[in-house]
């Protein structure tokens, strides 16, 4: 049914004893991980839920006197936080696998629905999910049409863009090696509200555009950067003299993904500065994309896979953002 053969042959000892497969290196949902004080909610399956939000100020008053005057304000507002629901799914004829090396990972017993080849494209399948999950959290809107997993929901950048209250860093033509470092160092040095500055403040970035910032520390021989420590394997580090991290998040690439087309030049070359539970992500349950099944169907005698979750995004204070894009 949906195996696609085109580029393998028919049987031949290929595999060997051991049968393994080369498998691509693929990336997770990496924001949810590099930012565990994202604001995640539970329990918002495919409705809206409405947030509130308490700002109030403290207005000082003489206290010589006795008696009691009221001053000051406490504002009570609302976010709303929707969340869509999301499947993938697919079903396998195993039998269009009998006449090719793979055959000799297919089930030997009467059980179709556990065996070793199974693992291994449910793993992937899993993997892949989450990939376009962490390209979504960012890249999605509804009115894109070029990628399936980019339409069902507006990302982080569309709900930022739309609100139009970030704080702009200042745009350049490109990132370059020329200019990275003076957009990173504005960022973390001047546009940041001060506000925010105690409660952990971020810039985040695609990894194409931290390793042109690393690159850059490098070229300039600045003494605080040291490339043997672990700057050189994860994609977060301080930015030299502030408090603030930056991160290299997969879901800010230039380079994701489309299913045809390219990728929206309105999501390329995207850095962002907030403090992490200004996010806020919604999802029906913790396990997420982690509760599938996959079972046999006599009926048609196929093999059939599915996953479904619920997912969305807001921010809380996008006038508490700091976004930039090129000119």
């Amino acid at each position: 049914m949906a195996f696609s053969l085109g580029a393998i042959s028919a049987w031949t000892e290929e595999l060997g004893d051991k049968g393994d497969f080369i498998m691509k290196s693929i990336l997770s949902a990496k924001t949810i991980q590099a930012l565990p004080r994202i604001d995640k909610r539970y329990g918002i399956s495919g409705f809206t839920e409405k947030i509130p939000t308490i700002e109030s100020n403290s207005l000082w008053q003489a206290g010589a006197a006795c008696g009691f005057t009221t001053s000051g304000s406490t504002t009570v507002e609302q976010i709303s936080l929707t969340t869509v629901p999301i499947k993938v799914q697919e079903s396998w004829c195993l039998q269009d696998l009998e006449t090719y090396s793979i055959h000799k990972l297919l089930p030997k017993n009467d059980r179709p629905e556990t065996f070793q080849l199974l693992d291994i494209i449910v793993g992937r399948k899993l993997a892949q999910t989450a990939l376009k999950l962490e390209s979504a959290i960012w890249q999605a809107k509804t009115v894109y049409t070029n990628a399936t997993h980019l339409k069902h929901f507006n990302g982080l950048i569309s709900v930022s863009d739309t609100a139009g209250t970030a704080v702009a860093a200042t745009q350049q033509a490109s990132i370059t090696t020329s200019t990275i470092r003076g957009i990173i160092e504005e960022i973390a040095y001047t546009k940041i509200p001060s506000a925010i500055r105690d409660l952990g403040a971020v810039i985040v970035c695609g990894y194409d555009t931290f390793n042109i910032y690393r690159n850059k520390l490098m070229v300039d021989n600045l003494y605080h950067f040291n490339p043997t420590n672990d700057a050189m394997q994860e994609y977060s580090m301080n930015v030299f003299g502030t408090n603030v991290k930056l991160i290299g998040l997969p879901g800010l690439n230039n380079d994701n993904a489309v299913d045809t087309g390219a990728l929206p030049t309105a999501v390329k070359n995207r850095i962002f500065a907030t403090y992490e539970d200004n996010i806020l992500m919604g999802f029906n349950a913790p396990a997420g994309m982690e509760d599938f099944k996959v079972w046999y169907s006599d009926d048609d005698q196929l093999l059939k896979f599915s996953t479904r979750f619920f997912y969305g995004n807001q921010i809380k204070y996008n006038d508490l953002v700091v976004q930039y894009t090129n000119i």
